[in-house]
């Protein structure tokens, strides 16, 4: 007995009739995007498994598409989720089509929705574990042990060529007037290849001459801080001997780079007026000293010049009284008050010059007071600072802890539900639904699919019956 055989087109008829019959409906699958690709309004990319370790090969991969008609759809439901886009390397939950392309035998999603809560959990999730990875290493807090120079004039500058966050940045520092020195490299801030950009950046400043390193970043969405949640990248912060100082335009959330920088700021424009006003503050104070220094020389010049001339007037007086007086013995009165005058000169010399030894010893007294007062303020920011810094990561804390009480994965594990159509549009009603609809209910631990039998009552109409 002869094996059937099947023509091409035979059996590419037959797969694409069997996945039509197992994936009658649309299916749900979560996956990590891989080479995403923008063109004619369309977005194509392959999601594969999520892989443990980075630059090992795709397990599984399936090849995506998200047409323009869909595309609007799932713009929006990532907008209300307040995530701009979705790119390479994010983990995502869509649903979609499973098709079978006859042409070119090729299996393909069509993509129809998302889940952009599934993907603010992974965040979230990989955050934490980021975080904890460098805690354990002692890594949290290694930059900011690293001394901040009393005038960081030599600045090295990570961000994006052109941007918003580096004309920010450089007009900053440009209309204070101060001879800062900017070292710029040029790196994307999100993005596929952003992280290496980032990291290769910094080492590359690390090797000059600079006083510290600002990384700087524009606004953008949760999911557009990725960049800087990497923990590569926080490591590289980390084991850096410059202080780095960030500038994540971003007023919400904190990113891991953040919090492991020396200092980390709002604004990239906030980042570089904390320079401004470090550098300023030591002008200012410096400015005040050699003031004082040269108003206190003035007065002991003065002084001894006043002194001088007194004395010298005196001495004339007493002179020509003298002389007046002298009458009988002119040569012995002219000799001894020649002798007189001579040693009067000697001692107002010897006067003048311990006045002038008391002057100096007063004026570095001084200046070493002034350098005193300068020490002390540096020393109150260096103390100060930190502290405040610590209040603040306490209060980050709780409200990262108050965030993740509410997180919907949590309430879904406690035994809450969510039911919504398959449109994705959700039920909060029983006056929602009719007999015959299909509803999706996600629990803990997935997804159940029902269809409705009859009406429910609502509460109200259970009181009244």
């Amino acid at each position: 007995m002869t094996a059937e055989t099947y023509s091409v087109a035979e059996l590419t008829r037959a797969i694409s009739y069997a996945l039509e019959d197992a994936f009658a409906d649309d299916v749900w699958i979560t996956g990590e995007i891989s080479g995403l690709n923008r063109s004619r309004g369309h977005v194509y990319f392959d999601l594969v498994e999520p892989r443990d370790d980075i630059g090992q090969p795709a397990t599984a991969q399936l090849a995506v598409a998200l047409f323009k008609m869909n595309k609007e759809v799932v713009n929006r439901t990532l907008k209300r989720a307040g995530i701009a886009r979705i790119d390479s390397g994010a983990r995502v939950r869509i649903r979609g089509a499973v098709a079978f392309n006859e042409r070119n035998g090729r299996l393909q999603v069509r993509m129809t929705g998302i889940d952009p809560m599934y993907t603010l959990g992974q965040l979230a999730v990989d955050r934490e574990r980021v975080l904890r990875s460098l805690g354990e290493a002692g890594l949290l807090d290694r930059n900011a042990r690293v001394p901040l120079p009393l005038v960081p004039l030599r600045v090295g500058l990570v961000t994006s060529a052109g941007s918003a966050a580096y004309h920010d940045f450089v007009h900053e520092l440009d209309v204070s007037g101060l001879a800062f020195q900017l070292t710029f490299v040029d790196a994307k801030v999100q993005g596929v290849g952003a992280v290496e950009q980032v990291i290769r950046a910094l080492r590359q400043l690390a090797r000059t001459d600079v006083d510290v390193i600002a990384l700087v970043r524009g606004g953008g969405s949760r999911a557009d801080l990725a960049t800087f949640d990497d923990e590569q990248l926080a490591r590289t912060i980390a084991a850096l001997d410059l202080p780095v100082l960030t500038g994540v335009g971003h007023e919400v959330d904190r990113s891991i780079a953040d919090d492991v920088a020396h200092t980390a700021y709002k604004t990239p424009t906030a980042c570089a007026a904390a320079l401004v006003s470090r550098v300023r503050s030591y002008r200012d104070t410096t400015e005040e000293l050699w003031s004082e220094i040269a108003r206190v020389a003035q007065l002991v010049v003065r002084d001894q010049h006043d002194l001088v001339r007194i004395r010298a007037r005196a001495s004339a007086r007493a002179a020509r009284s003298s002389l007046r007086a002298a009458d009988t013995d002119a040569g012995n009165l002219a000799t001894r008050l020649a002798r007189e005058a001579t040693h009067t000169v000697a001692r107002a010399e010897q006067r003048l010059d311990r006045r002038r030894d008391r002057s100096t010893r007063t004026a570095r007294e001084h200046l070493a007071q002034g350098t005193a007062r300068l020490d002390r303020s540096a020393h109150v920011v260096r103390t100060r600072v930190p502290r405040q810094i610590t209040t603040l990561d306490r209060q980050l804390d709780l409200t990262e802890a108050r965030l993740r009480a509410l997180d919907p994965a949590r309430l879904l594990a406690r035994g809450w539900s969510i039911t919504h159509r398959v449109d994705g549009t959700l039920l909060r009603s029983v006056r929602e639904v009719s007999p015959d609809d299909i509803l999706l209910t996600r629990v803990g631990d997935g997804t159940m699919r029902s269809i409705v039998t009859e009406p429910g009552h609502t509460r109200e109409a259970e009181d009244h019956g």
